[in-house]
């Protein structure tokens, strides 16, 4: 045996380390409570009509109701139609003021939005129309990228570390992020977005990962449903800055900009101790034991220190496993259900 639950029990399971730790977990969470949820509040309701222009070629001196009711046709409602307009024709303007126009076609020209209108996904990529599903398609690419980040940041928080991978997360997210308010193309942010998924569930998995190896199991719950409020508060948080900033490109880069503030504390956050002796660097575990056991105001006894010991390497598990024992099976599909 390595001893480390043993020392863990000796550092404590739930003093002032453990309670600092949860506390730097928990701003991280606010930005993955953005993240999950900004585009809600950057594709509003808008309405919108095809743009018709081209009929001021021959009536320049046309009001905008004019122009609209010559070039739009209506719904069954008697309200212009947002997603089709009247075909251009050659003709001059007595013409179609006197017959009128009869063929339809789709917006070919782009959409007219109210000019009072902030900017936002919709009106600055024209998702309407036949581009509506490209929103949703963009929240699929999003947890697309929440899938990667779990097979990529899973595996490489066990291989190289719990603080590591937080780093890199945090800088994947934080530029990412960022950059998606200066992204051309909706393509382009797609792709930004597919980045920042990834870089939110590995954020949320390691930081799980490395406050429930520090916190003892009776006091696990508390940690997780101090992180499960953290994550509530920032969707809080997420509705009054989305209220108070409309232009979505500000909005963007209010919500991912504070995440660079992690660095002013990254290195203070502690490697987890189980991890380093998982991996045989027992001088660096028993150091950071003995930092958090200061903190806490306790004493480890030196001799369960020596026991601290590289545990044995087991049989590598795979996906499958958690099919072949009927407690697993039950809690792998309760939480496939409810994902």
């Amino acid at each position: 045996m390595s001893g480390i639950g043993e020392v863990l029990k000796a550092v404590g399971d739930f003093g002032l380390f453990q309670k600092w730790l949860v506390l730097l977990t928990l701003f991280p969470c606010l930005g993955v409570a953005f993240h999950q949820f900004c585009q809600l509040f950057m594709v509003p309701h808008v309405p919108h009509h095809c743009n018709t222009s081209w009929i001021r070629a021959v009536g320049p001196n046309l009001t905008e109701e004019e122009q609209l009711n010559l070039t739009l046709p209506r719904d069954a409602d008697g309200a212009y139609e947002q997603c089709s307009m009247y075909s251009p024709v050659d003709r001059d303007l007595v013409s179609i003021v006197v017959y009128g126009l009869n063929s339809t076609e789709k917006c070919s020209s782009g959409w007219v939005y109210p000019s009072a209108q902030p900017p936002s996904l919709l009106t600055e990529f024209d998702l309407v129309c036949d581009r509506k599903n490209l929103n949703n398609i963009s929240q699929s690419i999003y947890m697309l990228g929440l899938l990667l980040g779990s097979i990529i940041f899973g595996p490489l928080s066990d291989r190289i570390g719990r603080r590591p991978v937080i780093l890199i997360s945090v800088v994947l997210q934080g530029l990412f992020g960022v950059g998606i308010a200066f992204v051309p193309h909706f393509y382009v942010y797609m792709a930004f977005r597919c980045v920042v998924g990834a870089s939110v569930s590995g954020i949320t998995m390691t930081i799980l990962a490395l406050a429930t190896e520090w916190v003892g199991v009776s006091s696990r719950p508390k940690a997780v449903l101090i992180s499960h409020c953290c994550f509530g508060f920032g969707q809080m948080f997420l509705a009054g800055l989305s209220y108070g900033i409309r232009n979505w490109r500000l909005l963007e880069i209010a919500g991912s900009a504070p995440i660079f503030a992690f660095f002013f504390y990254i290195r203070v956050l502690p490697e987890s101790a189980r991890w380093l002796v998982t991996k045989g660097r027992i001088e660096e575990a028993k150091k950071v034991l003995q930092k958090a056991a200061s903190t806490n105001k306790r004493t480890i006894p030196p001799g369960l220190l020596e026991q601290l010991k590289p545990e044995t390497q087991n049989k590598s598990g795979s996906t499958l496993d958690l099919f072949r024992k009927k407690h697993l099976q039950k809690v792998t599909l309760i939480m496939s259900c409810a994902w």
